[in-house]
């Protein structure tokens, strides 16, 4: 496996991590007693809450990655071959 494919693996990987996270979360502020259960006790509305809010910034960089990283490995990989 090159570096390139495991660099897009992790990010593919993060962000499915982070979504998951995101829509656990999410639904954790909303339907908060069914979280509970499920979780024992473990999440909470106000932890749902702080994680839903801090997770924001991750999930956008992990985004941006993901959409922009074909593009950036080509235009790295063009210009690697270029100074050659």
């Amino acid at each position: 496996m090159t570096n390139q494919q495991i660099i897009k693996k992790t990010i593919h990987w993060l962000l499915t991590v982070v979504v998951i996270i995101y829509l656990i979360t999410g639904f954790g502020i909303t339907e908060y007693r069914i979280v509970e259960t499920l979780t024992f006790g473990l999440l909470t509305k106000s932890l749902a809450h702080k994680i839903h809010i801090n997770i924001v910034i991750p999930f956008i960089i992990l985004l941006i990655l993901h959409i922009w990283l074909l593009p950036l490995l080509k235009y790295f990989k063009l210009k690697k071959l270029r100074n050659k």
